[in-house]
């Protein structure tokens, strides 16, 4: 399922509900964009499988991205651990002028900055997500529980 699901507008639309709500179809049916009660919308996505796979489809490149947010937190960490690693930081004072300031090093903070980033690359480690195998686990579990169990590591 490397190329884009090619469906009606509406279905588009079901589906990106869908992914909103994590495919609870019953809170998707409250969406404006989606015309349907939660009966009907049930025997429209029963009735059009390529629903389906649109929003399996969109939960999987989310969880793609997933993946990169844990690079982008990583990246985030060590520039706060640089930080906390103290030395002089320019800002600006109350007339306007730049000046520099002397901060003092946080050895506690650059020890706890360290941990959290080695635990970002374990998680990026265990969580190496390919286009295929989040398509192939957002078939097999439930969307929520992926996300969840996801963010909780």
């Amino acid at each position: 399922m490397s190329e884009l699901e090619v469906i009606s507008n509406e279905h588009e639309l079901i589906a990106q509900a869908m992914l909103q709500t994590r495919g609870d179809l019953g809170k998707t049916s409250r969406f404006d964009s989606v015309p349907y009660n939660a009966m009907a919308l049930r025997n429209v996505v029963r009735d059009h499988p390529e629903i389906r796979r649109r929003y399996q489809q969109l939960l999987s490149f989310e969880l793609q991205e997933k993946g990169l947010h844990i690079a982008e937190r990583i990246l985030k960490m060590a520039e706060l651990q640089e930080k906390a690693f103290g030395g002089e930081i320019e800002y600006e004072d109350e007339l306007g002028n730049t000046a520099t300031m002397q901060v003092p090093p946080d050895p506690k903070m650059v020890i706890e900055l360290s941990k959290e980033i080695s635990r970002l690359i374990a998680e990026g480690k265990s969580q190496n997500m390919s286009a295929k195998s989040a398509v192939i686990i957002a078939s097999k579990e439930d969307a929520e529980e992926i996300l969840k169990n996801f963010l909780d590591s």
